[in-house]
């Protein structure tokens, strides 16, 4: 008699559920990083900006919202937006972002992402 070789159906139910779970998982985690990569290009930017430009603060709130509006990032908030003096300076030195993110995952179960960037800049005089 010939021994059967192969996978049972069970066997493939249990593969095609993995790959659906981890499939669902990356679905989810996916743009919660590419908004992360963007907010970084934007602090990146707003580096090069800061260390050419004196702004203000209220010059420099909107020129992030602008930039967050045209890379489509909706999970920062104003309340996630730190900027910041420094001691003898009348120029902002620094810009932190702190945003937590919170995608549905499966059924009750979401996926949270909690981000943080933060810029020191050095005036150019």
């Amino acid at each position: 008699m010939k021994n059967q070789r192969g996978m049972t159906l069970i066997g493939w139910v249990i593969v095609l559920a993995l790959i659906a779970f981890f499939a669902t998982l990356v679905m989810r985690l996916l743009p919660m990083y590419q908004e992360y990569y963007g907010v970084l290009q934007v602090m990146s930017s707003m580096e090069e900006e800061l260390k050419n430009n004196n702004l203000s603060k209220n010059q420099v709130e909107l020129l992030l919202y602008k930039k967050f509006d045209t890379g489509y990032i909706k999970s920062v908030k104003r309340d996630n937006i730190e900027i910041l003096r420094g001691k003898n300076s009348a120029y902002i030195t620094k810009i932190v972002i702190d945003y937590e993110v919170r995608k549905p995952f499966i059924a009750h179960i979401d996926l949270i992402g909690h981000f943080k960037k933060e810029i020191d800049v050095e005036p150019a005089r």
